[in-house]
């Protein structure tokens, strides 16, 4: 064999092995580096460089990466060679990007972007836009990041090899879950993480891996959190080396979810190491630290962890995923509350529920995004396909306008029902299938304004699950949930359909009934206490902590003409009703005491 097919095939290779095994990948590019040696082969020599430089700026030393950046672009800047100057670029890019010059990054990117035709194959195509995506997530641009993670999908799967689409799908799956699109995320990780074992990617193994735990969790699915945890404990031979501590975080997680506090207390105490290369992990091991102090009862340590941490993130000392945040502040409350300050854990609450609401306006955004990229790549696939067959003839083309049109009607009428379906998603809590504050403030005020003109009487109702925190710890998070869908059901069913019921935050409720008096709004509510105190004897099959309910009303305009007043004092309400011994309802008073019911 000739040197110069010997160095073709271990291009090949290295190619293939780029984004499956870097260490592979940068020792293919030595032995082709030794062995082109003749100027006649500089071409080789240079992409041998090339992947030297490609390995190290990714899992090795900058400076070395650099060097080897250095050698190939000279050979390449002699021989003119476009392709080779600007994966040079690529690479120098993602360079930039590591030390955390995000904005040279993203200018020389778009350097390339301007040069033209760099006569770039799919796999070159899968490295821009990757790199692309990856800079504008760091920079916030999180829907240019979402097209360009899709696009490196779509040209990964054009190629003959598995490393690209597995980092692809990975990438996507994770970025989604730091979206809140909990569903696109488990889809894309779970595949990924399926095809990485396949092909024994050892590290995209243990990141996918990783963030479905994450995932699941979000998903309040603890049993797959858990299972996921225990995979990566006994599989470690499908792991890179050193990957159980690098992972002890996400460990930990799902050793919590599984209710193995000791062996997750093991985990954390390895420090926050973060599952993968965004971040240090300290928001995410600080909450989980937290949890489970306030598990062990010791909510003094739960509230200093998380207070602690969330002043490092407010003053930039410590970055912190969204949901990382939501967790932050809702031990935070938990803690405050466990303590007796209600106040405090009040103020957590609200915090946590903006929080909350921040991530489900960012699913509905990354939903709404990755619809649109799949629909402009099937397009594009479509009409590629479709130009060829237009030069058959002009009957062809004719055909192929009237196809379009059609196509674009109903690319119309499927965006207009994709905004509808994503506004209600966006207004709906995705626990309960209730609405949200945001539904709340939206019509409420409406219903407000009619009252008004017909001189009509309304209410409205803060309703709070009396002792929700002991049935989470006693019964699980899981059960929980289960008795907060069970409980709505509960609301949906006994309640008139002009009600308007959402949840406000938590084991909270909210409830504004127009056009409904005092005595008859407290007696239906009297009716919804008995049905709640049964509702446990409704699931024999599946069985359910017996609960009550505390309930504080407000009456318009007696209580005040503005929807945040009426909350105010039906919160005040709602407080008397805890302090009386909970499981009753309360008026709200303009002055003096409220009244029980």
């Amino acid at each position: 064999m000739s040197e110069d097919s010997s160095a073709d095939e271990l291009i090949a290779k290295a190619w293939r092995a780029a984004y499956l095994d870097a260490h592979q990948a940068r020792s293919l590019g030595q032995r082709v580096v030794a062995l082109a040696t003749s100027p006649v082969h500089d071409a080789q020599r240079a992409f041998g460089w090339l992947h030297i430089a490609l390995a190290e700026v990714r899992i090795g030393d900058l400076a070395t990466a650099e060097s080897a950046l250095t050698q190939a672009r000279a050979v390449f800047e002699k021989l003119k060679l476009a392709r080779g100057l600007a994966l040079a670029d690529e690479v120098q890019a993602i360079a930039l990007r590591r030390v955390g010059d995000f904005n040279a990054s993203a200018a020389l990117q778009a350097a390339i972007d301007d040069r033209g035709d760099n006569d770039y194959g799919d796999h070159d195509r899968f490295i821009a836009h990757n790199s692309r995506a990856i800079t504008a997530k760091h920079q916030g641009r999180n829907d240019d990041a979402l097209r360009h993670f899709y696009r490196a999908l779509a040209a990964a799967r054009r190629t003959p090899w598995a490393g690209p689409e597995i980092l692809a799908l990975g990438n996507l799956g994770g970025f989604h879950q730091d979206l809140y699109n909990l569903e696109d995320a488990r889809t894309l990780s779970e595949r990924a993480l399926s095809l990485a074992r396949a092909a024994q990617a050892r590290q995209m193994v243990a990141t996918a891996a990783a963030t479905l735990i994450t995932i699941y969790h979000a998903l309040a699915q603890p049993k797959l959190a858990n299972a996921m945890a225990d995979f990566l404990l006994k599989h470690e031979d499908e792991l890179p080396p050193g990957a159980l501590q690098q992972l002890s975080v996400s460990i930990a997680l799902g050793l919590y979810c599984g209710g193995e506090l000791d062996a997750a207390q093991a985990y954390l105490d390895r420090g926050a190491v973060g599952a993968v290369a965004d971040g240090d992990g300290r928001a995410f091991w600080a909450w989980l630290q937290a949890r489970c102090a306030l598990t062990r009862g010791r909510d003094r340590d739960a509230w200093r962890i998380a207070q602690q941490t969330l002043v490092d993130c407010e003053a930039g000392r410590v970055g912190a995923q969204p949901y990382d945040l939501l967790q932050l502040y809702r031990v935070a409350s938990e803690a405050s509350e466990q303590a007796g300050d209600l106040r405090t854990a009040l103020a957590y609450t609200r915090r946590a529920q903006a929080a909350y609401e921040d991530l489900v306006g960012r699913s509905a955004r990354a939903r709404f995004i990755a619809l649109e990229i799949t629909q402009l790549l099937d397009d594009a696939r479509l009409e590629r396909d479709q130009a060829v067959l237009s030069r058959q003839s002009a009957e062809d083309d004719s055909q192929r306008l009237a196809e379009l049109n059609t196509q674009l009607q109903a690319q119309m009428a499927a965006t207009e029902a994709l905004q509808t379906q994503l506004r209600e998603q966006a207004l709906r809590d995705p626990l309960t299938g209730l609405h949200n504050r945001r539904y709340l403030f939206e019509v409420a005020p409406r219903l407000l304004d009619l009252a008004q003109r017909q001189s009509s009487p309304l209410c409205v109702v803060l309703i709070d699950l009396d002792r929700f925190k002991a049935v989470n710890d006693q019964w699980g998070h899981a059960t929980g949930d289960r008795v907060l869908r069970a409980f709505a059901a509960l609301l949906t069913h006994s309640l008139r359909r002009s009600d308007v019921l959402c949840r406000h935050g938590g084991e909270e409720f909210v409830i504004v009934m127009p056009d409904i008096g005092l005595d008859s709004a407290t007696a239906m509510l009297r009716r919804l206490l008995q049905s709640t105190e049964q509702m446990a004897d409704a699931t024999p099959d599946e069985p359910l902590p017996t609960v009550t309910f505390s309930a504080g009303v407000a009456v318009f305009p007696r209580h005040g003409d503005k929807l945040d007043q009426l909350l105010s004092r039906a919160d005040r309400a709602l407080y008397k009703a805890k302090d009386n011994g909970r499981a009753r309802i309360v008026v709200a008073q303009v002055t003096g005491n409220a009244t029980l019911s």
